[in-house]
């Protein structure tokens, strides 16, 4: 009988430890999923969950096309033809002032060294930019001519030109009238050859312009800083404003951009550890680094679609730095870059996320297949390339990463998700703490996508990637 009732006890004990640990169980779960993002348990939606979101339905496709035009394409609309792998200069310059002036255009993205399709080299390096304008009924035979040469003219100036004289009531106006004598844009473009550094390497100026003379040398530190303080001076001429001629972008600017941008990465990592071989030490060029400022954070189209990455113009340098040691004259005239920062994602600039989404709204609002936010047009991107995304994923793990497709497919989807969601958890102005956005799958798929399979400005633009970085920090912290 004492064996039986203390059975009995023990029995008792057992179920009500049992009892309390499942009611515990149940109050933490309770508890993890009021405090956490509903879909941290639970898989991340279905790809036809992800596309039925409303803020991707009926996206249309961008109006880009690879190597040639399609019949299907509406003809009344003009076609840049630049370069796919967003090199070019002259390129760069054209596709800005495309973009500034909202002009509705379509895009045919040529191989630069191909852009010709024959086999002469020399044409087919001379084909790219070029814009193929519509007929017009209404033209008179002047403008007939006028037409038959705006389909084969590569002169970045002269395309500009035709830009403006073609939409002259559209803002911005490229060369404003300062006043009755005196048209700065136009004067500041021609001062372009002369401040700049001189005799550096014209086969080069789209890869790392301004650093390396074709006959085997540098161009000196000194000509560098000459060249700086000349600009600083130009700013300091138009007060009213931080672009090149006052207040508003003009041709001058879109003109300078594509070099003075590669010229603001790539010379301090040839000249190391130099304030004045630095264009944006805003202590020695305060007014140089108000222009890279003013281009940034006021010309939407130039920091959201236009403008590049550092990577991308230490890879261009890297190539034009290897042309140069083959031919460079001695030792003291070789180029030794140093490694990459070990720093994740140090090539993107930490964004005030606020700032980010007012710059990106303004550009969209007049482009109807790019996404309303940031977040969300990377992930137009990652669902329109999620079979290459997914498929490159696997390949390269080999199994570490993700074990099979499946799994690599259900960690883009959730990277998505986070994306679609991105000003929820970047909130500036709520003070809760947020729970990290990415598991650690999550995690790894969103850092294969950024560092290989995302180039900027060739798939996306700095703020859309600066997004991206934003959910890839935050996991970090």
């Amino acid at each position: 009988r004492l064996r039986t009732q203390e059975a009995l006890r023990n029995k008792k004990q057992y179920r009500h430890t049992s009892t309390m640990m499942l009611f515990t169980t149940t109050i933490l779960l309770l508890i993890a999923t009021t405090l956490s993002p509903s879909w941290a348990f639970t898989p991340p939606p279905s790809w036809d969950a992800l596309q039925s979101t409303p803020s991707l339905t009926n996206r249309p496709s961008p109006p880009i096309y690879h190597d040639t035009l399609p019949e299907s394409v509406d003809s009344s609309l003009p076609v840049l033809y630049r370069d796919k792998d967003c090199i070019c200069a002259a390129c760069e310059g054209v596709w800005l002032a495309l973009e500034v002036k909202n002009v509705e255009y379509v895009t045919v993205l040529v191989d630069k060294n191909n852009a010709s399709g024959d086999d002469d080299g020399d044409e087919q390096i001379s084909m790219l930019p070029r814009i193929s304008w519509p007929s017009t009924t209404d033209d008179d035979e002047s403008n007939k001519n006028d037409h038959d040469t705006t389909t084969t003219t590569t002169d970045p100036v002269k395309l500009l030109e035709q830009i403006q004289s073609r939409y002259p009531d559209t803002a911005p106006q490229f060369y404003p009238p300062l006043s009755s004598a005196v048209d700065a844009s136009r004067c500041n473009i021609m001062r372009l050859p002369g401040v700049m550094p001189r005799n550096s390497d014209t086969n080069l100026m789209s890869y790392a312009p301004y650093l390396f003379r074709d006959d085997g040398t540098l161009v000196k530190p000194s000509s560098h800083a000459v060249s700086l303080e000349e600009v600083e001076e130009m700013q300091e001429e138009y007060y009213l404003g931080d672009f090149l001629c006052g207040k508003a972008i003009t041709a001058a600017d879109i003109i300078w951009a594509p070099y003075l941008e590669r010229y603001a990465v790539q010379l301090p990592i040839v000249y190391r550890n130099k304030a004045r071989l630095n264009p944006r030490n805003r202590n020695v060029y305060g007014e140089v680094d108000n222009w890279y400022k003013v281009m940034e954070r006021e010309v939407p189209a130039y920091s959201c679609r236009v403008m590049g990455d550092a990577k991308h113009w230490r890879k261009c340098l890297e190539v034009a730095t290897k042309i140069h040691n083959e031919r460079a004259v001695g030792d003291d005239e070789w180029v030794s870059l140093p490694d990459a920062p070990d720093q994740k994602g140090w090539w993107v600039k930490k964004n005030s996320v606020a700032k980010a989404g007012e710059i990106w709204s303004e550009y969209c609002s007049q482009r109807p297949w790019l996404a309303p936010t940031p977040g969300g047009e990377v992930s137009l991107f990652m669902i329109r390339h999620r079979e290459m995304i997914v498929d490159a994923a696997v390949a390269a793990s080999l199994g570490d990463c993700f074990d099979d497709e499946n799994t690599a497919d259900e960690a883009l989807r959730e990277v998505i998700q986070v994306l679609l969601e991105w000003d929820v958890y970047f909130d500036q102005s709520s003070e809760e703490e947020t729970a990290q956005p990415l598991s650690e799958s999550g995690l790894r798929m969103a850092l294969f996508a950024a560092e290989e399979m995302i180039q900027v400005p060739r798939d996306l633009g700095m703020i859309p990637v600066g997004v991206l970085w934003e959910v890839i920090r935050s996991c970090d912290e």
